[in-house]
C-alpha cells in the first residue's frame, strides 16, 4: 500500500464503521416506531402522535446521516457523535410517552436499550451526564403531565419508575465506564502492538537489505546479482529477449589507497557507484562485485545497448570530481561487456565479460570492450 494513501484509506474505513453504527441506530427508531403504532391501534393515543413522531425522527435520523456522509462530523472530538444521537433519540421517546398515559413504561424501556449505545463509547463522566439529562428530561416530563393531564399521573408509581429509571442507568453508567476504561486499555496494547510491529518489520526490512546489499557502497551485493541473473536467464531461456552483463573495474585503485588512504579509497568506490547507479535504469541492477569491480546486469537489453550504456557510465565517472579527496583527483574505469546467449551457463557469460574487461585493461584502460570483439568501443 502506498505509504501517503494509507491514513485516508484508514479514515474511510472509519467513516464507514460510523455509517454502520448509525444504520444500528435507525433500526432502534424502527422498534420505536414499532411500538408507538402498536400503541396507536391499541388506542393510547391518536395518529397525530404518531405523525409527530416521524417529524421528529426523519430529520434527526437525515441530520446525523449527512454529517457523516458528508465528513462534518471530523469537526468533533467524538466523530461518532455518540453522545448527541443518543440525547437526540431520547426527545422523541419522551414525546411519545408525554402520550402515552398507561403505556409510558413500555417507551422507559427502550430509553434504557436505547442507551446502551454508549457502552463502547462513554467515559463514566460522560454516562453521568447522560443520566441526569434522561433522569431531568424524564421529571419534566412527568411535571407537565401534573400540569396538563393530572388525571394521566399517579404520582407514586411514577416515583416508583423513576427511581428504577435512575438505578438502572446509574448500574449501566457503571457497567459503561468499566469497559470504556478496559476498551481504551485494549486500543493502548494495540497501538503500542502495532509501533513494535512497524519497528519489527523495519527491522526486519534492514536485515534483508544488509543481506543483499554492500555496506560500503549502498548497491547490490554480489550473492543478490547472482540470485537475480539465475533468475533473468531462466526468464530468457523461457520467452527469449536479450539480456547483457557490464564489468566495470576503477583504474589504477590501489595507487588511490596508497597515494590518499583506504578512507578516500571508499570514498571514490561510493563515488563512483553512485555515478554508475544514476546512469542506468531501475530494472538494471548494479552490484559490487568485490574490491574495486562491479558488475551491472541489463536486463532486456542487446550488446549494443550495453556498449552505449557502458559508454555512458565511463566517461561520466572520467568527468567527476572528487574534491573530497583531492581536487586534482581523476578517476577512470574500464569495461567489458557480453550478451547472454540462450541456454548459456550463466557462469560462462560472467567468464567472456570478465576476459572483455581485461582486454579493456591490457589495451590502456579507460576504454569499454564488448565479448568477441578485439577493438575498443
Amino acid at each position: 500500500m502506498n505509504i501517503e494513501s494509507a491514513p485516508h484509506t484508514k479514515l474511510a474505513t472509519q467513516q464507514a464503521l460510523r455509517l454502520r453504527r448509525l444504520y444500528l441506530a435507525f433500526g432502534s427508531y424502527g422498534f420505536t416506531l414499532l411500538l408507538t403504532l402498536s400503541c396507536w391501534h391499541l388506542g393510547f393515543f391518536a395518529w397525530p402522535v404518531v405523525v409527530a413522531y416521524l417529524a421528529l425522527m426523519i430529520p434527526i435520523n437525515l441530520a446525523f446521516y449527512i454529517a457523516i456522509r458528508s465528513g462534518f462530523n471530523l469537526r468533533f472530538a467524538d466523530p461518532s457523535l455518540t453522545f448527541a444521537q443518543l440525547l437526540a433519540s431520547i426527545l422523541p421517546v419522551f414525546y411519545v410517552m408525554f402520550h402515552a398515559g398507561p403505556a409510558r413504561g413500555a417507551f422507559l424501556l427502550l430509553a434504557v436499550s436505547a442507551y446502551l449505545y454508549g457502552l463502547f463509547q462513554f467515559r463514566t463522566r460522560q454516562f453521568m451526564a447522560m443520566t441526569l439529562l434522561a433522569l431531568s428530561g424524564y421529571a419534566a416530563m412527568i411535571a407537565l403531565l401534573a400540569v396538563y393531564q393530572p388525571t394521566q399521573v399517579e404520582l407514586r408509581v411514577e416515583m416508583l419508575m423513576g427511581v428504577a429509571f435512575a438505578v438502572t442507568l446509574l448500574q449501566i453508567s457503571i457497567l459503561g465506564g468499566y469497559i470504556g476504561k478496559l476498551r481504551r486499555k485494549l486500543n493502548t496494547k494495540n497501538s503500542e502492538l502495532e509501533a513494535r510491529n512497524q519497528e519489527l518489520e523495519v527491522a526486519l526490512q534492514t536485515i534483508r537489505d544488509m543481506a543483499i546489499r554492500d555496506e560500503l557502497t549502498g548497491v547490490f551485493n554480489r550473492r543478490h546479482l547472482r540470485d537475480v541473473l539465475r533468475l533473468e536467464s531462466m526468464r530468457a531461456d523461457r520467452h527469449g529477449g536479450a539480456m547483457s552483463l557490464c564489468m566495470l573495474d576503477i583504474d589504477f585503485f590501489r595507487n588511490v589507497n596508497d597515494d590518499y588512504g583506504h578512507l578516500a579509497g571508499d570514498l571514490v568506490l561510493k563515488r563512483v557507484a553512485e555515478i554508475a547507479q544514476a546512469e542506468l535504469r531501475q530494472t538494471d541492477v548494479l552490484c559490487r562485485y568485490g574490491g574495486e569491480e562491479f558488475a551491472i546486469l541489463l536486463p532486456q537489453t542487446p550488446l549494443a545497448g550495453a556498449r552505449i550504456t557502458a559508454e555512458r557510465i565511463r566517461l561520466a565517472v572520467e568527468r567527476s570530481r572528487y574534491y573530497a579527496v583531492d581536487t586534482e583527483l581523476r578517476v577512470t574505469v574500464s569495461l567489458g561487456v557480453a550478451e547472454y546467449i540462450r541456454h548459456e551457463d550463466p557462469d560462462r557469460m560472467f567468464q567472456r565479460a570478465d576476459d572483455a574487461l581485461y582486454r579493456a585493461k591490457e589495451s590502456g584502460r579507460n576504454r569499454t570492450m564488448a565479448a568477441g570483439l578485439m577493438v575498443a568501443v
